[in-house]
């Protein structure tokens, strides 16, 4: 391949691969049909407001991005837009909403603000006056011309604040009560909608609870095939498949892989895609991860003795069969292991590995719970176990 067709190819590459930035497109956009129905039914339907949550790295942002995207589509008549803010750990209620108000105007011609409208909202932001509740912003909202979805990210960076959670919560009943035309949508890494609004069950029927769960095999395979057709390149059978089974439900890692494979098999002038290249690239993917994962990894296996099974044992606990919520027993650890070192080891030549890798000077990379005949573990961040399994592969620990 010439360097100009090379440079070309790495431009699509880099364009429908993108593991260190959300998607914005939908275009780009594999899988998530369904949520994203969800997301547009709920801005679609008066009095209705969003909660978008789930574990971190499954693609929440890049959904509320592509939301953001199609709910002010050009052709829409009604000239409604949407603003997108992310939260900081240092932020409150009223910084928020301030930063919301300010993205409106920067964008006041979009959002069809006469000269009248812009003075008078920036009289407000400028003189410092404060945003301290829900009504004030009811207020500034329903002076708006048109419809506006807010949507708000990273929303459980300040959800451990109870009154903003509840203050949150107040708005979105003061909205539904009062009948405003705009629309909220809160977006953050969560377990349960608890974590993130207080007193929710006051606003149950106003709010859908949109669940986001890691992604599935067909919804991982559909981001290689897609991307790979779209940079002009074939794959072999069974590749986008691998390359979904790496990712452990993690989109992140799939744009990893899918990227650095392909451009491996541009360098070496092919368009088509296969094993090989997807062995040269998981080095170069695992080099190119950024992040706190691979600090998280190597403290969790670091020692002085060279003949440890740290990085042996956490690489079984990656490839352990696990129930519904991620929880695996000692003896789950047996059969991995087995495979990794081809020998047998009894639960007490590990067990304590297990015990240390729930201290603190190790992450804690690992929780226990259960009682001491029936404990069980799961990975705090589950982001790390395609990380693991895919160190293991660098190392020659297991076959990819």
């Amino acid at each position: 391949m010439a360097s100009g067709e090379t440079l070309l190819a790495y431009d699509r590459l880099n364009k429908v691969f993108t593991p260190h930035r959300p998607i914005h497109l939908p275009e780009f956009l594999a899988g998530r049909i369904d949520l994203l129905h969800k997301v547009i039914d709920t801005v679609n339907t008066e009095g209705l407001h969003a909660v978008l949550y789930g574990e971190r790295g499954i693609g929440k942002t890049s959904i509320a991005r592509v939301v953001a995207y199609l709910v002010q589509e050009p052709e829409r008549k009604d000239g409604r837009r949407a603003i997108l803010v992310s939260c900081s750990s240092e932020d409150d209620y009223s910084s928020i909403w301030r930063k919301i108000f300010q993205e409106i105007l920067v964008g006041q011609s979009q959002l069809g603000f006469t000269q009248y409208h812009a003075l008078q909202v920036t009289g407000r932001l400028d003189v410092g006056q404060e945003i301290t509740n829900p009504n004030d912003v009811r207020l500034f909202v329903q002076s708006l011309p048109n419809e506006v979805v807010f949507i708000i990210d990273e929303f459980d960076r300040v959800a451990k604040d109870s009154n903003l959670r509840r203050l949150m919560a107040d708005t979105i009943k003061l909205f539904a009560d009062a009948n405003i035309r705009s629309t909220v949508v809160l977006v953050g890494v969560a377990e349960s909608i608890t974590e993130l609004l207080s007193e929710h069950q006051s606003i149950a029927r106003n709010l859908a609870q949109i669940f986001v769960n890691p992604m599935n095999l067909d919804e991982l395979s559909e981001i290689i095939r897609k991307g790979f057709s779209t940079a002009g390149l074939e794959y072999e059978s069974e590749l986008d498949r691998e390359i979904a089974e790496l990712s452990q439900g993690y989109p992140h890692y799939t744009h990893l892989l899918g990227l650095w494979t392909g451009r491996v098999a541009v360098e070496r002038g092919a368009t088509l895609v296969g094993q090989q290249a997807l062995d040269v690239a998981i080095p170069r993917a695992l080099d190119n991860t950024t992040g706190s994962v691979r600090q998280e990894y190597e403290q969790a296996v670091q020692s002085s003795q060279p003949e440890n099974l740290f990085r042996a044992v956490l690489l079984a606990c990656a490839m352990a069969n696990k129930d519904f919520l991620g929880r695996f027993a000692a003896i789950d650890l047996r059969e991995p292991l087995r495979r990794i070192l081809n020998r047998d080891y009894r639960t007490v030549a590990y067990q304590g590995h297990l015990a240390k890798f729930c201290e603190l000077d190790r992450g804690p990379v690992l929780r226990r719970t259960g009682n001491r005949k029936r404990y069980r573990w799961q990975f705090i961040n589950p982001q790390l176990i395609p990380y693991i399994r895919l160190q293991g592969i660098k190392d020659g620990l297991v076959k990819a």
